[in-house]
């Protein structure tokens, strides 16, 4: 990637307008791929791997067999009406998908210039100035593109555009000062207390997370970082998770505002799209009565919260 500028190159997946939970008022959301976690309940499992890649929606598939004559590499065949990818052959070119008539076929993942993605960005302008919005960049783990992430905050605040960055917390420490000196706020993911159990269900190395949280919360204050917690059925719910998770913020001195994400299944068909079905694991639905038991949890603990639905 070229360091620095409006020229500055990255990976992208998506640009979501009208984004009401990924910071305060209306956002426009960015979307990086690439994450150093592979989180049992990735409700982005195509934010991944840091290449394009391509997926295939079986629901939409006339069976024509016109993107496996499309594709040069052989990594396509028709069987049973449904198309088959070999991965090992495929290289994302695209050309099945320019060969789709249905929309069955997708290349996840663009390469896109910091300009290109400010000027979308500033197109929704009069939204964030009317709502106290602005640009939300998230993933994957924007922090996995760094001279990208930084140059995009950097664009937007020349354009007066206020900045939120979605971080997962699992980047080098190296990085905190630049984030926090570039971006407004900073949405931290705490997933899971335990070290053990932050390790098996994420990838995540607690000691690195908990140190990033606390230099961003040292730089940043309460008003520049908003800590926020994925509710995972089975997994960080019960009452001894989230009393760690409150303990961890505190211990890190954080009194502030607490996002809670209660967990669905939607993420489902995107698994199946990139050929990952398999490794799919449905936590089951978050009761409203669970919520309500977290919720008053953390308010005695001393927090605040806001539910993300």
């Amino acid at each position: 990637m070229k360091d620095g500028g409006a020229e500055t190159k990255g990976l992208i997946f998506d640009i979501q307008r009208y984004a009401l939970y990924d910071g305060p008022g209306i956002r426009t959301t960015v979307f990086l791929k690439g994450c150093p976690l592979k989180c049992a309940w990735c409700h982005n499992p195509e934010s991944q791997a840091a290449r394009a890649e391509a997926s295939y929606f079986g629901e939409k598939c006339a069976a024509c067999g016109a993107c496996v004559k499309a594709c040069a590499a052989g990594a396509l065949a028709m069987k049973k009406r449904a198309v088959v990818r070999d991965p090992r052959k495929c290289s994302a070119c695209g050309a099945c998908a320019a060969a789709c008539e249905t929309g069955a076929m997708e290349i996840i993942g663009r390469v896109a210039t910091v300009a290109e993605i400010a000027d979308a960005v500033e197109a929704d302008k009069p939204f964030y100035e009317e709502s106290g919005g602005g640009a939300t960049v998230s993933g994957g783990e924007p922090t996995a593109q760094p001279n990208f992430l930084f140059a995009l905050l950097e664009e937007f605040r020349k354009r007066g555009i206020h900045s939120a960055v979605e971080t997962c917390g699992a980047f080098n420490n190296s990085l905190v000062s630049r984030l926090a000196e570039l971006a407004d706020l900073v949405l931290f993911d705490i997933k899971h207390p335990d070290p053990g159990i932050l390790k098996e269900l994420t990838g995540a190395n607690l000691e690195v997370v908990e140190r990033n949280l606390s230099n961003l919360i040292q730089l940043k204050g309460e008003s520049g970082l908003i800590a926020r917690v994925p509710l995972i059925p089975g997994a960080n719910t019960d009452e001894t998770s989230i009393e760690g998770i409150a303990e961890l913020l505190k211990s890190n001195s954080y009194r502030g505002l607490v996002h809670l994400m209660p967990y669905n299944s939607m993420a489902a068909t995107k698994w199946l799209k990139i050929g990952r079905g398999g490794e799919y694991r449905n936590f089951g639905a978050l009761e409203e009565d669970a919520i309500s038991r977290i919720v008053n949890q953390l308010s005695e603990a001393g927090f605040k919260t806001f539910i993300n639905r």
